[in-house]
């Protein structure tokens, strides 16, 4: 065996154990490791996203329920100061009706005063009414002695003196003058009892206005007293009441504003939770997305030594095929060498008989060189790898055939009143507009809320070096949940349900799970 032989035996072994040894190398497995992991980012990403969904509609809530806290918290405060204002009044009228009860406490001490004067007068009324009946009684029994003395003169003494006169008697005219000082005596006395019963009747009468008086200016007093003390006491109960009623709604106030508190902070932490789950979807979509790459490149890695391998076995078996001719080369070479041997010992018979006296027989024509033998046609050069494909642009359609009635970015949320940032593009459809897939890919989410209503995601994998994702908002229903779509599939149709002021379509496009404008991909 020659030297050159031998080389190209050692190569065709070289080049077999090359080939065994890519076939035996385990890189398939770390494939499988990479695509498991890709579904396990996958899967995290779906629950991040369910998780952010949630979250969404739980700000969503506490939003609300902020508002009408704040609403409630905006009446509460209006009707403390209404209250405060009334207190405060209360308070004027409570000090206006303790004057005005003082100065009928005055007024009733005045009438006190009065009455004093009043029961002095009843007093002396009374005293000269007792010594006019003394008087009287006085009186009448100076009425009655005379009366006696006359009703035992026999009521005719007069007529006897008169006729005594007459007559010359000088008595009878001494009587006479004496009857006359009794007449008079008793007309004065007479005279003096009627007196005395008029004067008894004006002061009965007088005594009668002085106690009407007292009873007047009695009841007036006490009335007032009774009425401004009743007045006060209102006052006071009326301030007393509303101060109750201000110190109650001043706590309801404290409550509600304890309340907005709370909600605040609950709402402070479901954003920080929405931070922290966009910053997990970022740090997902970036692991997929370098996933991915470790996916293609550990693809092409096993397309490479998968033409490394066939490489090396067409190289083997040119080598081989190659040795194979070589090695029929060499037997026909060493036939055409015994051929020759053989050729030269005829043709030295020949010239051994051709010594005799016999004519020589024609010499034989030589045999024909062999052919020599074929040249092993080089190993195919390595294939290059394919050039990366150019960046796309556009590469989405818009899902329904509708204008847009809202632009992306921040604006005052139209049911919520607060501004906040409008993640997506709206489209003015009619309610049942079939919505389409705007490219190939795959829903990963179709999901309620009570913000977005129903919604569907769909992950369009990795375009322009970021993980594309699409939502749709406010659904009607869906045309399907899960599964691969195309470009122009029907994903559900325009609603109005969740937090919506009519029929539309919102659209979101989210590159590593935060939104972005829309129209940078349409």
């Amino acid at each position: 065996m020659t030297n050159t032989t031998r080389r190209h035996r050692w190569s065709v072994v070289v080049a077999l154990t090359m080939a065994g040894m890519l076939a035996a190398t385990p890189a398939v497995a770390g494939l499988d490791d990479i695509r498991d992991r890709i579904r396990e980012v996958e899967r995290q990403e779906q629950q991040r996203q369910a998780d952010q969904a949630a979250s969404q509609e739980r700000q969503e809530e506490l939003a609300h329920d902020l508002e009408d806290t704040s609403a409630e918290l905006q009446a509460a405060d209006k009707a403390l100061r209404e209250t405060t204002a009334k207190v405060d009044q209360a308070r004027i009228d409570l000090a206006i009706a303790e004057d005005e009860l003082v100065e009928a406490q005055a007024e009733e001490e005045r009438v006190a005063g009065e009455l004093e004067v009043a029961y002095a007068n009843e007093a002396k009324i009374e005293s000269s009414l007792a010594d006019n009946a003394a008087a009287q009684a006085e009186t009448r029994s100076a009425v009655g002695s005379i009366a006696r003395e006359s009703y035992k003169s026999g009521g005719l003494g007069t007529i006897t003196l008169t006729l005594e006169v007459l007559v010359g008697e000088s008595n009878a005219i001494e009587e006479m003058s004496m009857a006359r000082t009794v007449m008079r005596v008793q007309d004065s006395t007479i005279e003096r009892l009627g007196s005395q019963i008029a004067e008894e009747t004006a002061e009965q009468d007088r005594l009668a206005g002085v106690r009407r008086d007292i009873a007047l200016l009695l009841a007036e007093a006490e009335a007032t007293t009774i009425r401004k003390d009743e007045a006060r006491e209102s006052a006071e109960q009326l301030k007393a009441d509303l101060e109750a009623l201000e110190a109650q709604q001043a706590q309801e106030k404290e409550a509600l504003q304890g309340e907005i508190a709370k909600l605040e902070e609950h709402l402070a932490q479901e954003q920080a939770e929405a931070d922290a789950l966009e910053q997990d979807l970022t740090a997902l979509a970036e692991e997929k997305y370098g996933l991915k790459q470790d996916e293609k490149a550990e693809e092409e890695r096993l397309a490479e030594e998968a033409r490394q391998k066939r490489i090396a076995e067409e190289r083997a078996r040119q080598e081989a095929a190659a040795e194979q001719a070589r090695k029929e080369a060499a037997a026909q070479e060493a036939r055409r060498e015994a051929a020759e041997e053989r050729e030269r010992e005829r043709q030295a018979a020949d010239r051994s008989r051709r010594s005799t006296p016999a004519p020589p027989a024609p010499a034989p024509a030589p045999a024909p060189a062999p052919a020599p033998a074929p040249t092993p046609a080089p190993p195919p050069a390595p294939e290059p790898p394919p050039a990366p494909a150019p960046p796309s642009s556009g590469v989405l359609s818009h899902p329904v055939n509708a204008p847009t009635t809202s632009e992306f970015g921040w604006r005052m949320h139209p049911v919520l009143g607060y501004p906040r940032l409008h993640a997506g593009l709206d489209y003015g459809a009619a309610c049942g507009t079939a919505v389409r897939a705007p490219a190939a890919g795959t829903i990963i989410g179709a999901t309620y809320s009570g913000g977005g209503g129903n919604i569907i995601t769909v992950d369009h994998g990795v375009l322009n070096g970021v993980n594309l994702t699409t939502r749709y908002l406010h659904l009607e229903s869906f045309a399907r949940t899960s599964g691969s779509v195309s470009r122009g599939d029907v994903l559900g149709y325009v609603g109005t349900t969740g937090t919506s002021t009519g029929c539309h379509l919102h659209f979101e496009t989210r590159e590593n799970g935060t939104p972005v404008n829309p129209r940078t991909w349409l």
